[in-house]
């Protein structure tokens, strides 16, 4: 297996186990009353998370050496992590509280907000570290 193959397979698992931690501590468990007070459902659909969390693994590990400067791999997978985050969130969090009636929208986007930064800040940081140091963006 080649050396570009394995830092993909890697960084798509860390992205993987990392955000499933991460996002049922983080919605199941610390901040659970707010989301179900927002609606979540009492069982969530978990095979539609699992799914959405597969894409995301996959074009996370795939566009991370695309786009990666020629930085410390921390660093520029934070960076990447965080405009992931940016992105990924402007849906997660402003469109939903946009569309779905959520209760208060503050807490919400606060919370929500905050999820997506610090879920995408880590993994960006660690596919960074996966993938480590190399020539800035491949084409």
């Amino acid at each position: 297996m080649s050396g570009d193959r394995r830092r993909f397979i890697l960084a798509f698992f860390a992205y993987l186990i990392i955000t499933f931690v991460v996002a049922t501590a983080w919605h199941l468990v610390v901040f659970k009353d707010l989301y179900m007070t927002a609606g979540m459902r009492r069982e969530p659909l978990l095979h539609l998370g699992i799914l959405s969390m597969l894409i995301q693994a996959f074009l996370m590990a795939f566009l991370y050496p695309r786009f990666r400067g020629a930085g410390t791999p921390a660093l520029e997978g934070l960076k990447f992590g965080v405009l992931m985050g940016l992105f990924m969130g402007s849906y997660g969090v402003l469109a939903e509280a946009g569309k779905f009636d959520i209760g208060a929208v503050g807490p919400f986007v606060a919370t929500e907000g905050a999820f997506f930064l610090l879920q995408f800040a880590i993994v960006g940081t660690v596919i960074g570290l996966v993938y480590g140091r190399g020539s800035a963006a491949i084409t």
